[in-house]
């Protein structure tokens, strides 16, 4: 027996069912920024489960060239990282992995345009790290 044709219907259902409704970005404006930026699942090849909602609701000023932040992001995505001299906003080593595995997520992921890719992630550093750092090249 072939199998039913609902190709159609799934490819339908499964865009839909992954558009932010209003409601969902209203809702996250109104949490703080902390609590929704690393609130997202990491996919396993990249990507992060509430990427697109954040990509509607980060705020306009990391999706500016000129934001360091989202600069700096743009340096870690293109050249890797090197985080021996970051100065971390937490001293909590589990908040710190969780926050590293959502801005990994965000960086390796394929759903967003890499402007909005390098604006979340721009927005998560601004919340990981206490200042910009100075780029350094990956250790070898």
């Amino acid at each position: 027996i072939p199998p039913p044709r609902l190709h159609g219907y799934f490819i339908i259902f499964s865009v839909l069912t992954f558009i932010p409704s209003r409601h969902k970005i209203a809702a996250m404006k109104e949490k703080d920024p902390v609590e929704i930026l690393f609130s997202g699942k990491p996919g396993y090849f990249g990507g992060l489960s509430n990427e697109e909602e954040l990509a509607q609701v980060c705020p306009g000023e990391f999706k500016k060239k000129e934001n360091p932040w989202s600069e700096y992001a743009s340096r870690l995505f293109f050249g890797g990282a090197n985080i021996s001299n970051w100065k971390w906003a937490t001293d909590n080593q589990e908040e710190r992995k969780q926050q590293l595995a959502c801005l990994h997520g965000v960086l390796g992921g394929f759903a967003l345009d890499h402007k909005d890719k390098e604006a979340v992630a721009g927005w998560m550093l601004s919340k990981i790290l206490t200042e910009v750092p100075e780029y350094l090249e990956p250790k070898k």
